[in-house]
C-alpha cells in the first residue's frame, strides 16, 4: 500500500509548481519594492547597464581588459552595497531581493550533479503522510482528545496501579517525552493486549512532534517488514527498489520511528534480524523509536531473540496498558 501510493506521486510535477509560486514571490516583491523604493529600481538599472556594457565591450576586443572589467566590478559592488543599505535602512533583509527557493542544495530543480536531492525524498515522506490516513486520524487522537472515562479506577490483578492511574501515568510520561524530545534520545515501548489505547496514545506523540517540525515515520509492523525491507532488501526489481528507497532510508535517519503492532507479522531469521539492525542503528544515531505491541515481555523475548530483548531492556522505557478492553466499555455505556 505504502509504495504504491508513493508510485502516484509526481515529484516533478512538485517541483515545478514549488519553482513557479517561488518565482511568482520573487517577482512581486519586486514589484513591491520598485513602487515603495523607486531608488533601488534605479540601482537596477545602473547594474544592468553596466553588466551590459561588460558585455559588448569583450564581445568588441574579443578578450578580457582585466582592468576594465574589474573597475566595472567594483562600480557594480558599490551600487549593491547601496542597494542593501537602502532595503536594510526601511526595515527588510537583505536578501529579500534575492531568488527563492525551498531547497537551496538543488534550487528547487530536484538533482545535484545527476543525483536526486534529499529534498525530493523528504517531499515523498510529507506527501505520503498527507495521504495517509494518519494525517486524519491526528487529528481527532491526540492529547487534548484523550479521555480517561473508560478506564477502571478498581484494582486489576496483581497491578499495583488501577487501570486508570497507569494510564493516567503513561499519558504523564508521553507527555515529558514530548517536552524533552530535542534533549533526549528515550525509546518507549507499549504493552499490552488490543483496546487499551497504546495506538491512540502513539498518535498523540506522533501529532505533537509533527506540529513541531520533527520528522516522524509511523509504519505498521507489516508495512515495515512486508513492503518497505522486503521490497528494498530482496526484490530483483530495480525500479521497486528505488519506489522503497526513500522511505529504506527514512527508517533510520527520521526524528523518530513508530513501529505499531509489532508481533503481528509472520516472524523469521530476517524479520528479527532486521528487527536488531533498526533498534541498534537508531540507538547508535540517537534516534528515538516507539514500539507497541500486543505481546507480553515474555512472548516479545521469545518471538524476536534474547540480543533483541536486551537492547529493549536496556534503551526502552516501558508503558504496559493493562484492564478491560476499552472499546468494549465504550460500547456498553453508549447502549445504558
Amino acid at each position: 500500500m505504502i509504495l504504491k501510493v508513493l508510485e502516484q506521486i509526481d515529484t516533478k510535477e512538485y517541483l515545478s509548481q514549488r519553482r513557479l509560486n517561488n518565482e511568482l514571490t520573487h517577482k512581486d516583491r519586486i514589484i513591491e519594492i520598485y513602487e515603495k523604493l523607486p531608488a533601488i529600481r534605479d540601482l537596477d538599472n545602473q547594474i544592468s547597464d553596466i553588466a551590459f556594457a561588460t558585455i559588448k565591450s569583450r564581445i568588441k576586443k574579443g578578450s578580457n581588459d582585466d582592468n576594465s572589467t574589474k573597475k566595472l566590478e567594483q562600480e557594480v559592488a558599490k551600487l549593491s552595497k547601496e542597494k542593501l543599505k537602502l532595503l536594510k535602512d526601511n526595515g527588510y533583509p537583505e536578501d529579500y531581493l534575492e531568488p527563492i527557493f525551498s531547497c537551496p542544495i538543488c534550487q528547487d530543480w530536484g538533482e545535484v550533479d545527476g543525483h536526486i536531492c534529499s529534498c525530493v525524498e523528504q517531499l515523498r515522506i510529507n506527501e505520503l503522510y498527507k495521504r495517509s490516513n494518519l494525517h486524519n486520524i491526528l487529528q481527532t487522537e491526540n492529547f487534548e482528545t484523550f479521555s480517561y472515562e473508560y478506564y477502571s479506577n478498581e484494582p486489576f490483578g496483581n497491578y499495583e496501579l488501577t487501570p486508570y492511574e497507569n494510564v493516567k501515568r503513561n499519558v504523564k510520561n508521553a507527555l515529558k517525552f514530548v517536552e524533552n524530545f530535542d534533549s533526549s534520545d528515550d525509546n518507549i515501548l507499549m504493552t499490552g493486549n488490543p483496546g487499551l489505547g497504546k495506538t491512540f496514545l502513539t498518535n498523540c506523540i506522533a501529532k505533537e512532534l509533527l506540529d513541531n517540525k520533527h520528522t516522524v515515520l509511523y509504519l505498521s509492523s507489516n508495512e515495515l517488514f512486508s513492503e518497505v525491507l522486503s521490497t528494498y532488501l530482496m526484490s530483483k526489481n530495480e525500479s521497486d527498489r528505488v519506489l522503497a528507497k526513500p522511505i529504506y532510508d527514512y527508517i533510520y535517519s527520521s526524528d523518530l520511528l513508530i513501529i505499531d503492532d509489532l508481533g503481528t507479522e509472520v516472524i523469521n531469521s530476517f524479520i528479527r534480524s532486521q528487527l536488531f539492525e533498526i533498534i541498534n542503528k537508531r540507538i547508535l544515531s540517537r534516534k528515538s523509536t516507539i514500539i507497541s505491541t500486543n505481546l507480553t515481555l515474555g512472548e516479545f523475548m521469545e518471538k524476536y531473540s534474547e540480543r533483541v530483548m536486551s537492547r529493549i531492556i536496556d534503551k526502552f522505557v516501558i508503558y504496559p496498558f493493562y484492564g478491560d478492553d476499552i472499546r468494549k466499555t465504550r460500547f456498553i455505556k453508549s447502549q445504558n
